[in-house]
């Protein structure tokens, strides 16, 4: 009998499909990936993350000075948020020239150093694209306003419903077109008295919406776009996607509860204003675009997403060219429990289309961070779940050492790097300026350097856990979760001839839960080593398990145990040769069967 790549192959998949009896097998082995599919993902706040120059501002030249520790950490690629030429009364992503940096950050030669240097350390750099608005100091609204001809519809102008009499008298109050609202509060409809037309506006006022059902638009667009990826940017993540198109109908959108009289954005139904079929073409476009570069230098580039949106739409945006439609539901409320994380792991990756690859966010620049949601306990714990998970990890600068929001109701999350315990932080020198917004006071022990030398410190943990992500296993090896006691949450990666690794994670944040392993995990050596524990488990690295036995997790506690190649070589239970000779019976069987 001849053994073939076909034959082989189905032989991996038998042999894979009984790994795991009792728990959830969610995700089988892969095959091998592109460089972005196993990524860590580090999403950097250029304006928080290093001053290089003292005038209170981070920078290109900070980032670029920062570029080893984050190689250290086991990061993969950097993402940067806008920093194009900005008023920044929108944290960037009020846009003002698409094709110029902003002065604070340094000059273009500086941001070309920062790409070369990355590049160098074999870092990827993703910017955010920024397309649905942009501010209302560009110099296309300036002339929009002005109904220059080209740029009289590059925005989306309205009359007032009741224009004509309002025209006549200027005292009288111009009347929205419709029941739009922002994402901020008000009506999405903002009257301009020099061109006497209401323009649309989904987030604030100073952020007028591009209207892309002007071909100049999209002309506009794509040579932005092949602008940066001509000089050398890896990939985009394109910023509020599902708002880019609006219905042309201009009728009002369905009110959620009628008996709510107050009508703001979260009490209507968005079937006009997000989420429009274009959109599809729209990230087909942009990846043809940006696939026309491969050749030449043989480099994957890709496309992410953020669209706070339902699975569906986003599995057509896999279909349609994106690498990464962002995952944000682990950030919803309803999904913080062992369950809901369970649920809505499977349920993407069950569903998702074929070939797809899966991704986790747990938290970003515009929601709270990981210690002030969760609670510093589990730091270790949800940091060790998203880089555990297959796929893409996102990251937010600072999570890797459990910094905490900052009482600033818009920036809470984008406060300063905290990188010593120097004044303010080491984030800058404060030599000519105090750092833009205030430093968190904690910042004198949760800083980079004082956790560099605590081996179980939040960025000891982070690092070791980054490391076990580039391992084979993890980076292409199945998935099977469990769910104990209601509070724990066991995930298990594992891969044929390759170490199997097995994350606990007990979310209970107010008591020590005890579990036993067998009980839910079977196929597993009857003694398990702990490669780490977070600070607060009791549980050192070397220490072994009896998985028979009752492990007790201390409140929001995390281990991650795996099997030692020495220890599975010597096995010889029952157990174990009743499940090889299961399986190559079930093999020879299928290879009989199919006559392969």
């Amino acid at each position: 009998m001849v053994i073939t790549n076909k034959t082989m192959r189905w032989i991996f998949f038998l042999v894979t499909s009984i790994q795991l009896t009792y728990c959830k097998v969610i995700l089988r082995p892969t095959v091998e990936l592109d460089w972005w599919q196993n990524a860590i993902i580090y999403e950097i706040f250029p304006l928080s993350f290093k001053d290089s120059d003292g005038d209170g501002s981070g920078d290109f030249k900070g980032i670029t000075q920062k570029l080893d520790y984050l190689i250290d950490i086991g990061i993969t690629t950097i993402w940067l948020t806008p920093f194009f030429e900005s008023p920044l009364e929108s944290g960037g992503y009020d846009i003002s020239n698409y094709l110029e940096v902003q002065e604070v950050f340094g000059t273009i030669d500086d941001f070309k150093d920062l790409l070369n240097a990355a590049h160098s350390k074999n870092l990827k750099v993703i910017m955010d694209f920024v397309p649905n608005h942009s501010s209302d100091e560009h110099i296309w609204f300036k002339k929009s306003v002005n109904n220059e001809t080209r740029y009289a519809d590059y925005y989306i102008w309205k009359d007032a419903k009741n224009q004509a009499e309002v025209l006549k008298n200027n005292s009288i109050t111009p009347i929205v077109p419709n029941n739009w609202q922002m994402i901020f509060k008000g009506s999405s409809w903002v009257w301009h008295d020099t061109r006497k037309q209401f323009y649309y506006s989904q987030f604030t006022r100073n952020l007028p919406d591009l209207n892309y059902r002007n071909k100049n638009v999209h002309e506009e667009m794509k040579n932005i776009l092949k602008y940066w990826i001509e000089l050398g940017i890896d990939g985009i993540r394109i910023d509020a996607l599902k708002h880019v198109y609006e219905s042309e109908s201009m009728e009002d959108e369905p009110i959620l509860d009628i008996n709510n009289p107050v009508i703001d954005y979260f009490n209507l139904d968005h079937i006009y204003t997000g989420d429009q079929v274009e959109i599809y073409d729209l990230i087909k476009n942009w990846h043809t675009l940006i696939n026309e570069f491969e050749p030449k230098d043989h480099q994957t580039r890709i496309i992410m997403t953020e669209s706070y949106t339902n699975h569906s739409v986003l599995y057509n945006y896999y279909l349609n060219g994106a690498e990464i439609p962002t995952n944000f539901q682990f950030m919803e409320d309803s999904n913080d429990t062992p369950k809901g994380f369970e649920d809505e792991i499977e349920s993407w990756i069950t569903t998702m289309p074929s070939g797809s690859t899966f991704n986790s966010v747990f938290q970003n620049h515009d929601h709270p961070r990981t210690a002030s949601y969760y609670g510093k306990e589990l730091v270790d714990g949800i940091n060790a779940l998203s880089l555990f998970l297959p796929g893409v990890s996102i990251v937010l600068y600072g999570g890797e050492i459990g910094m905490e929001n900052i009482p600033d109701k818009i920036n809470f999350a984008r406060g300063p790097m905290q990188w010593d315990d120097t004044k303010y932080a080491g984030f800058s020198d404060g030599s000519s300026h105090e750092p833009w917004v205030a430093v968190h006071p904690d910042y004198v022990k949760r800083n980079v350097e004082f956790q560099r030398y605590d081996p179980k410190s939040n960025l000891n943990f982070f690092k070791s856990v980054s490391k076990l992500k580039q391992t084979e296993t993890l980076k292409r090896g199945g998935l099977a979760t469990g769910v104990f006691n209601d509070t724990v949450f066991v995930l298990h990666r594992f891969l044929p001839g390759y170490e199997n690794y097995t994350l606990i994670i007990n979310m209970d944040k107010n008591h020590t839960q005890s579990v036993r392993l067998t009980e839910k995990l079977s196929n597993l050596s009857d003694s398990l080593t702990v490669i780490i524990g977070s600070a607060n488990s009791n549980f050192d690295t070397g220490k072994s398990i009896l998985t028979a036995d009752t492990i007790d997790l201390s409140p929001g506690s995390t281990i991650i145990l795996t099997e030692k190649t020495e220890t599975k070589s010597t096995q010889s239970s029952g157990t174990q040769l009743f499940i090889t000779l299961k399986t190559l019976l079930l093999c020879l069987f299928f290879i009989k069967m199919c006559n392969i």
